[in-house]
């Protein structure tokens, strides 16, 4: 059913983070750019590296150049190097935490969550 043309002038654009879970097509190619962070790739060349369907990798890497995840050059695409910082700084700093406390293992968290205050699934955000 069509909107009336004021109301779809209203409608701001969805400027969240993407999706960079594992099991998104988003997180995939993230992720190995990221793990790539020394290389720039052709678009054909991360359709070969990731399993993602090949039509959706273009419109994902322009989407994430889009919020500055990733960078783009001539025919290349690679993470952008303010986004290796970050991830590479979130990662030292877990590696970091988990030297100094042993880490939590899956289940120390569960029976954590159990007994927490302020559960992560009970939050209201809004």
């Amino acid at each position: 059913m069509p909107i009336p043309k004021e109301e779809f002038e209203s409608i701001e654009d969805d400027e969240s983070l993407p999706d960079l879970s594992p099991d998104t097509t988003q997180g995939e190619i993230y992720r190995f750019l990221l793990e790539n962070s020394d290389k720039a790739f052709r678009q054909r060349e991360v359709v070969e590296n990731v399993d993602v369907p090949k039509g959706s990798v273009g419109p994902t890497l322009s989407r994430l150049k889009g919020h500055g995840l990733v960078e783009h050059r001539d025919r290349f695409w690679s993470i952008s190097d303010a986004e290796h910082a970050v991830a590479s700084a979130g990662v030292l700093s877990a590696r970091t935490a988990d030297e100094r406390d042993g880490g939590f293992s899956d289940e120390e968290i569960e029976e954590w969550m159990e007994h927490a205050v302020d559960p992560i699934e009970e939050r209201n955000d809004g």
